[in-house]
């Protein structure tokens, strides 16, 4: 019994005998059948290399081990494997229909352009007429990086010009003779520049120290402070703008902790919630940053120099900006337009710095800056603040293309300040 019992499956497994018609028509139907293909996850920039290795033949798997099989089977299945032979050498094969899969050839070979044809049909469904790239195409278009937001650019601007008006949220340009008894314009410029070193020392960006600083002018608008609370505030501040905009600020600690533990915890969260109560929890606010990177752009036009120096040298003077307590009778926008007018003046100054692009895109013609484009090249020639070194020594980096050392000419022709002549036709 027990023998009976286990040839039962050995039976079942070989299956019944084969005719020679069906061993025929089995071997033909394995023969027009296809190999499927292993598909592969591909992605965009393996294409290349997969279209150059295309031609090179597949490295077969092992055959798999067979289990015995009864005399019988073996005999028919031979056969079967006779009679495809026969038939396969007898006759000639049939014509492939267009698109099918020729078993003998890699299947690597027959999919790979078929899939990347895909994959760009895709990516751009129009552009399966053109064998250019939808890279190269977005490319030559104007305004193809979508974060330029090219077409909504000159509302974001009139938005944000409109924005930086007003009142509340612009200081007042003269709170240290009309609000303040006890901080001067000279303590105000020595927190500046530091706050331009505790930005640098956590790595902050430039939007958290712009902002920070504006949350300072706009407190001391409108509060009475002591001198002694004065870096307070600085730090206080300082906190508010990095949680706006940085991904991972530093802890009210480290702020306590650069203070030298001038301050606590306690007294730091307090001055931070009157600041946010007096900003009614409104944080944004177009700064001179927020301009300067649309001027610079426009600004940009010696290809022969790279517009790193455009960037670095606008980023210099515009701190520097910030040291100035007359600055702040000037607009954000204004103090960027001036900026860029010091910082082509200085890159080549036997050109007109201002010209009709710059007009166009900024808004305000060259006489309209004048009295802020003195101020900042006042700056640049150390004629104002000359003994606070934090940015100068900044901007004097490697990584920054020493642009502190740069200066521009000493007098500003006056030629410079004459507005542009429209040409009527």
């Amino acid at each position: 019994m027990a023998g009976k019992e286990n040839a039962a499956p050995s039976a079942a497994a070989a299956g019944p005998r084969l005719t020679r018609a069906a061993a025929k028509r089995a071997a033909e139907s394995a023969a027009a059948a296809p190999a499927p293909a292993k598909r592969k996850r591909v992605a965009l920039g393996e294409l290349p290399a997969l279209a150059a290795n295309a031609a090179v033949p597949r490295a077969q798997p092992p055959p798999r081990p067979v289990k015995p099989a009864r005399p019988g089977a073996v005999e028919g299945r031979r056969l079967a494997a006779a009679a495809a032979e026969a038939e396969r050498c007898g006759s000639s094969s049939p014509p492939r229909a267009a698109g099918a899969i020729d078993p003998d050839r890699d299947s690597s070979a027959s999919t790979s352009p078929p899939r990347a044809a895909a994959i760009a049909a895709e990516a751009d469904p129009g552009s399966s007429a053109s064998s250019s790239p939808p890279r190269a195409a977005e490319a030559a278009a104007p305004g193809g990086d979508p974060q330029l937001c090219g077409s909504y650019a000159s509302d974001i601007y009139t938005y944000l010009r409109a924005l930086e008006v007003e009142p509340r949220r612009r200081p007042r340009s003269d709170y240290i003779e009309a609000v303040q008894s006890d901080v001067t314009a000279n303590m105000r410029t020595i927190l500046v520049d530091w706050l331009v070193e505790v930005a640098e020392e956590y790595k902050l960006v430039a939007d958290t120290l712009y902002l920070a600083i504006s949350y300072v002018d706009r407190f001391l608008s409108a509060n009475v402070l002591s001198r002694d609370k004065l870096q307070l505030l600085g730090v206080a501040a300082m906190l508010i703008a990095a949680k706006y905009e940085e991904i991972s600020p530093p802890h009210a600690e480290d702020f306590c902790y650069i203070t030298d533990n001038t301050y606590t915890k306690q007294e730091l969260v307090k001055m931070e919630s009157d600041i946010l109560k007096l900003l009614e929890f409104e944080l944004g606010n177009p700064t001179i940053k927020t301009f300067l990177r649309r001027f610079t752009r426009s600004a940009h036009e010696d290809k022969k120099r790279s517009i790193l120096l455009m960037e670095f040298l606008g980023s210099y003077l515009a701190e520097l900006s910030l040291l100035d307590y007359g600055c702040l009778r000037f607009l954000p926008s204004v103090v960027a337009a001036s900026v860029m007018f010091v910082a082509r003046l200085t890159i080549d100054p036997n050109a007109n710095p201002w010209n009709k692009k710059l007009q166009k895109v900024t808004g305000y013609k060259v006489s309209e800056l004048k009295d802020c484009i003195v101020a900042i090249h006042d700056l640049q020639l150390n004629r104002k603040c000359s003994s606070l070194m934090a940015i100068r020594d900044k901007y004097k980096q490697h990584k920054f293309k020493f642009v502190s050392t740069l200066l521009p000419p000493v007098v500003i022709p006056a030629s410079y300040f004459e507005d542009l002549v429209e040409l009527s036709l």
